[in-house]
């Protein structure tokens, strides 16, 4: 990667947002992945219940704020100082591990599912302040190796959330190891929070409308006109949906296909992660700094064919009894494993690939008076994007289709995006 798009974090004024970013996405996912791996190794066979289920709606609770918030998230962050906002809603983040320490120690499914709602509902106003900040900290030739940075950085942060919630929450003592993480990190952020340079309000004298639903759709149906941000919005949106239901359909796949235990969950999940950020940083090189949708269309066209290929190299449905359960060892001791793994890196570079260059469009074509409402537009479409899919993959479980077979949908799915991504090339010409 070129050296300006690294020189960057020499910079305050990126720096600040960036570590700001990287310990709030390290923290979601800290928790998020250690309520899905007790869900799945122990909560869900003690309610004699199915852990993709559990998983998906604990996921989708935390996808709905997202969709119900991100209208009013918008127009504070336009109407006020965005560096201002940023340390209240670390400050917010501290108070929300401080609870889910206590649900930890209480052994509290509702409690912990209650914590994942709260950092949703936190995560959904830091959200248009991350994404609309950067064209006020970054020039626009910065601004594709900005959007790079951030998501290759926000995926390392969700690579070691996943590895030590994953590989900690089950040991003995690991929960009370986690709490005093998350609040360090939340209490960090909060100090990095402050140092983000002040940027002043990009629209002081908006009328806020509280109404959340006149104020979503009036969001919705604004971001759905311009030309620009509805395809790039619909593009973001399809590979959140797409990362969402790969992340939480892994650990039963690894259990009930590979016949992994939580140590080979954490290294799938660590590949994906990797490959995600490689996507992202390797798009802003190919690009050269330019604001362009010509690498969506064949991006979207190799997430495909790896998809396919991942599901074909997947073992059969036969059946993982207890004693069959391996490690990490022995996981990779098998030969046709590392296909797996190569071909997983190969869908999430494609993804990484697909998103970054979609994010800089939407910044870069969006006024600065109205830019953090329409990310927030963004944020609704993503939610509903990733909670509709939510539903659907816990509907398709309950109906008889497998974790693998929902991923095989989602392959197919990227037909449907190819043109959208056509017709945004076409719209920036």
């Amino acid at each position: 990667m070129s050296h300006t798009q690294f020189s960057l974090l020499g910079t305050r004024r990126f720096l600040a947002i960036f570590v700001t970013q990287f310990l709030g996405a390290m923290n979601d996912n800290l928790f998020r992945q250690a309520l899905i791996m007790l869900i799945t190794y122990r909560i869900a066979e003690q309610m004699a219940m199915q852990p993709a289920v559990l998983n998906n709606l604990a996921i989708g609770l935390f996808i709905l704020p997202y969709f119900l918030f991100s209208a009013l998230a918008g127009q504070l962050a336009d109407k006020f100082d965005k560096s201002k906002q940023i340390v209240w809603i670390k400050l917010w983040e501290v108070a929300l591990m401080l609870v889910g320490a206590l649900a930890f120690q209480l052994s509290s499914l509702p409690l912990m599912i209650a914590v994942l709602s709260g950092l949703g509902l936190q995560s959904t106003f830091f959200g248009p302040i991350k994404y609309s900040i950067l064209p006020e900290l970054t020039s626009k030739d910065e601004l594709l190796s900005a959007n790079g940075l951030i998501e290759a950085g926000t995926f390392v942060a969700i690579l070691l959330g996943l590895l030590v919630g994953g590989l900690l929450v089950l040991q003995p003592g690991g929960t009370d190891k986690m709490a005093m993480l998350m609040i360090t990190l939340a209490i960090i952020g909060t100090i990095s929070g402050s140092l983000v340079p002040r940027t002043g309000a990009a629209a002081p004298d908006l009328k806020l409308n509280l109404n959340i639903f006149t104020a979503t759709g009036q969001q919705v149906k604004a971001a759905w006109q311009h030309e620009i941000a509805r395809p790039a919005i619909i593009g973001i949106s399809w590979i959140w949906l797409y990362g969402s239901i790969y992340l939480t359909q892994i650990p039963d796949v690894v259990k009930n296909r590979l016949g992994g235990d939580e140590t080979v969950v954490t290294i799938i999940i660590a590949c994906f992660s990797v490959g995600i950020g490689v996507g992202s940083l390797m798009c802003a090189r190919l690009l050269k700094g330019e604001i362009s949708a010509k690498l969506a269309k064949p991006a979207l066209y190799m997430l495909m064919a790896t998809s396919l290929l991942l599901y074909l190299s997947l073992p059969g449905e036969n059946g993982v009894t207890p004693d069959e359960i391996i490690d990490i060892a022995g996981f990779l001791a098998t030969p046709t494993n590392w296909i797996v793994l190569v071909l997983l890196i190969g869908v999430a570079v494609s993804t990484g690939m697909v998103i970054v260059p979609f994010y800089a469009i939407l910044q870069d074509r969006s006024k600065r008076s109205e830019r953090s409402r329409m990310i927030a537009a963004n944020n609704i479409f993503n939610s509903g994007f990733m909670a509709g899919g939510s539903i659907i993959a816990a509907i398709l479980i309950v109906l008889g289709l497998s974790s693998s077979e929902i991923l095989l949908v989602c392959a197919f799915g990227n037909l449907a995006i190819v043109p959208v991504a056509a017709a945004l090339m076409k719209r920036m010409m």
